[in-house]
């Protein structure tokens, strides 16, 4: 049976990748063992649903054109790390202003996806995913780093719809593919 790897993001404005990436480079200039997302790749991930049959990308964009959200204003704010700052796993950039529409679509999104299976998220974050941190050598200057942005505006984008994406993975990184728009009124 074919597969697909998918997930589904909102995307963000050229802007806001450029002023990330500008982040990005400051990481990448401290030592740490970051590797750092790819300035087109950024966006904010809705939900991953892994790898799935092709033949359910349709039933799935069924489910999900019921969704109804309206365009909003996201706020790019702030950076910091998951799980936490003593184990840095994954580097971060948060959402400030919209923030509850984020989170009320991704609510949505766990209800029409539930009936395939997929186990709904127990407590989503809005968040743009700089990098994943694979030593945690130069830790120290990787934390002054994000208490530096702790606060830091990345912009805005108007965010006027949600993409269900292919994501293949390739040796230089991933590789997005747009499989279905879902447009926001």
């Amino acid at each position: 049976m074919e597969s697909v790897r998918a997930f589904f993001a909102l995307e963000i404005s050229d802007d806001m990748r450029g002023r990330i990436a500008d982040l990005e480079e400051e990481v990448a200039r401290s030592g740490a063992d970051v590797k750092v997302v790819e300035a087109e790749n950024l966006h904010v991930t809705m939900k991953f649903l892994g790898e799935i049959p092709t033949s359910m990308v349709e039933e799935i964009a069924v489910a999900v054109e019921g969704i109804k959200a309206r365009k909003f204003e996201l706020e790019a704010r702030g950076a910091g790390a998951f799980p936490d700052r003593r184990v840095i796993r994954v580097i971060w950039v948060g959402v400030g202003r919209g923030d509850g529409e984020a989170t009320e679509i991704a609510r949505k999104l766990d209800a029409a996806l539930e009936r395939f299976g997929f186990q709904k998220e127990k407590r989503f974050v809005p968040h743009i995913t700089v990098g994943r941190v694979r030593s945690q050598r130069n830790r120290d200057a990787l934390l002054r780093i994000l208490e530096d942005h702790a606060q830091t505006v990345f912009g805005t984008t108007l965010v006027d719809r949600l993409v269900l994406k292919k994501s293949v993975l390739t040796g230089k990184g991933p590789v997005y593919t747009d499989l279905k728009v879902f447009p926001f009124e």
